[in-house]
């Protein structure tokens, strides 16, 4: 069962003649809350993240509820689940790609892995929001739903597995809390060879003044995702804009004519420099994308860069 944002509320499977059922509750585009008819489990995040920090069960029958705590690796994928002492209720080992290798310890049941993927036993796939993914292959199993704008791999989940997220299954991510949105995408930049852009660091990156903002539909609309700006949405794949037959002044008018999309226009955030992967120093205080794109074109100047085409 899904509701009319496309959120996965409820699913239901019958294994031996035992129908079993779970409802979902969201936060937004994170899940909040799963609930069965013997129990339920809030979970609780990292700000602005999918990285799950705790998860708190309550049970039929049973006068106190149950604190566990998630322990994640370098992009937020769980590793461990501990109890309110300390003592391990749930362990793995993974494959690169997210797949289960072997569950070490299992004395309770968890199924969150790669951020904002929620693993179904029944088919041993992972729901991912808007699409499931398959670990086994390393692929979501339907087309990016915007073709090739996306680039030619319409299934590739992202670049590679270790740096990467994509918590909603339309936007893989690299590591976007602390490097926030680079306002000239830096992997196309570097493809295309657009100085000074062209690195992840010491380049203009905006931050919004809501952590839950980083990964959700704010951070998302700024590619023209959500159905947020989609007119406008800029090409992300270096070789998609060469096969567009796009200049790179082209590609960045592109950019312009998108940060200056109304539905855009109430995201505020600061206009940061990237520092070591982290937000470093401000260009531009508590601005909108456009307001921040002529910060970024004013920045570019002052190292020696035309933005070609740009007003």
């Amino acid at each position: 069962q899904y509701d009319s944002l496309g959120r996965r509320v409820g699913k239901q499977w019958e294994i031996k003649g035992q129908t079993d059922r779970k409802r979902f509750l969201w936060q937004g585009l994170r899940l909040l809350r799963e609930e069965s008819p013997e129990q339920s489990s809030l979970y609780l995040y990292e700000p602005g993240s999918y990285a799950p920090l705790a998860r708190v069960d309550e049970k039929e029958g049973e006068a106190e509820n149950k604190v566990y705590y998630f322990h994640t690796d370098q992009i937020g994928t769980p590793l461990e689940m501990t109890d309110a002492e300390g003592q391990i209720v749930w362990q793995a080992k993974y494959r690169p790609w997210g797949a289960i290798e072997k569950l070490v310890v299992n004395e309770v049941e968890q199924n969150l892995r790669f951020q904002g993927q929620y693993f179904d036993v029944e088919t041993g796939l992972h729901y991912n929001t808007f699409r499931y993914y398959d670990p086994e292959i390393g692929r979501f199993i339907t087309q990016d739903p915007i073709g090739l704008s996306g680039g030619d791999n319409l299934y590739q989940y992202a670049p590679n597995p270790n740096g990467w997220v994509d918590p909603i299954g339309w936007m893989p991510l690299y590591n976007p809390i602390s490097r926030g949105h680079h306002m000239v995408p830096h992997t196309a930049a570097t493809k295309l060879g657009i100085a000074p852009f062209n690195s992840i660091n010491n380049v203009p990156s905006m931050y919004w003044l809501e952590p839950g903002q980083w990964n959700d539909l704010e951070h998302s609309s700024m590619h023209g995702y959500n159905k947020i700006g989609a007119n406008t949405r800029p090409l992300l794949d270096a070789e998609t804009i060469r096969n567009k037959g796009l200049s790179n002044d082209d590609w960045l008018k592109s950019l312009e004519a998108h940060y200056n999309n109304p539905e855009l226009a109430s995201q505020r955030g600061d206009l940061r420099i990237v520092e070591g992967g982290k937000p470093g120093k401000i260009i531009a205080k508590n601005v909108s994308p456009a307001q921040a794109w002529e910060a970024t074109k004013k920045w570019a100047r002052s190292k020696g860069f035309s933005m070609g085409g740009c007003s």
